[in-house]
């Protein structure tokens, strides 16, 4: 399915070339890639990401959900974000840059919407710390058994400089979007303190760093809840935190704008995946909607029920000692 989803994008983006242009050319001056690569696009050896999809279809004004749908017929065809593990840094920078990318596409669309229910700490957030941001990563490639040989514990682990300034970069980039709403459960923090724990508890995490993360926690906590407490991101765009009284099993979002929409979910820690199918979209959006009823909203209202939660994960980061 994945090669007949590029097929049939590949097709819209040469039908929708302009006359005095060319789809590598184009392919080119969009993505900030070079022409082999483009090339390699163009020719379906290197699958199109979502991001890098969405920018050329919001150039060549052609909705992304239509070259979806003449792939599926019948199907629902979802996708990694990623799956390049031989050089995993390098396509998590990659991977960044191209949502980076589709949220500056986006950022015009005053229709636009991002909407996610979670048990985990979104990206945006986290990505801000360095400790965090370290620690997040060194943990998804000691599970993937992709740890560099010179890397033998959290303290060795540096990022590159290329992935450091793709993180920065979405996390500007993630609050282009007009408006955005968070469901989160009661898990989010407790996750991240079990397992910074099992970490410390294998040697592969030092005393003075796991005060370094509770520290970035407790700093994190404090910003996430003044973000709910104005309802406004940094830049001035609207955001909505709610609290669920039921658990979430996982992470799910949709982004909803004029010339796409997409549903995924997260898998893999970092990774996860996505649909452009119209009815897998509808699903999603209902499901993260229904979330809602079961939750409580703390975005500009709902101050006893904001200060408690975060009074609570507070505790829960302090726990770290």
């Amino acid at each position: 399915m994945l090669q007949k989803f590029n097929a049939a994008f590949v097709e819209s983006v040469c039908a929708h070339t302009p006359d005095h242009s060319n789809p590598s050319q184009l392919v080119t001056e969009t993505l900030h890639v070079g022409r082999e690569a483009a090339y390699r696009r163009l020719r379906g050896e290197v699958p199109f990401s979502f991001g890098e999809a969405a920018a050329l279809s919001s150039r060549l004004n052609f909705s992304l959900d239509g070259a979806v749908g003449s792939a599926n017929a019948g199907h629902v065809d979802f996708r990694l974000k990623f799956t390049d593990f031989e050089s995993p840094l390098t396509a998590y920078s990659q991977l960044l840059e191209s949502d980076v990318r589709f949220f500056e596409e986006i950022a015009c669309d005053q229709s636009a919407r991002i909407a996610m229910a979670t048990n985990s700490i979104p990206a945006e957030f986290y990505l801000r710390y360095e400790n965090m941001a370290r620690f997040k990563l060194y943990k998804w490639l000691y599970q993937h058994n992709a740890t560099d040989g010179a890397v033998h514990c959290f303290e060795d682990f540096e990022l590159p400089e290329r992935l450091s300034r793709s993180c920065r970069a979405y996390v500007a980039a993630s609050q282009r979007a007009p408006a955005t709403s968070y469901v989160f459960d009661e898990s989010c923090f407790k996750h991240w303190v079990n397992a910074i724990r099992a970490f410390r508890a294998m040697h592969l995490v030092s005393g003075p760093s796991s005060c370094k993360l509770r520290e970035e926690m407790l700093h994190m906590i404090d910003q996430m809840e003044h973000l709910a407490g104005s309802g406004e991101l940094d830049n001035g765009n609207g955001v909505l935190f709610y609290l669920s009284g039921v658990d979430i099993e996982s992470t799910y979002f949709y982004i909803a704008a004029k010339r796409l929409k997409v549903a995924g979910m997260g898998l893999f820690s970092l990774n996860g995946l996505y649909t452009g199918d119209a009815a897998m979209y509808d699903y999603v959006q209902r499901w993260i909607h229904t979330q809602t009823r079961f939750s409580t909203l703390i975005s500009r209202s709902g101050e006893m029920q904001r200060i408690d939660y975060f009074r609570r994960q507070r505790k829960i980061a302090a726990e770290l000692g």
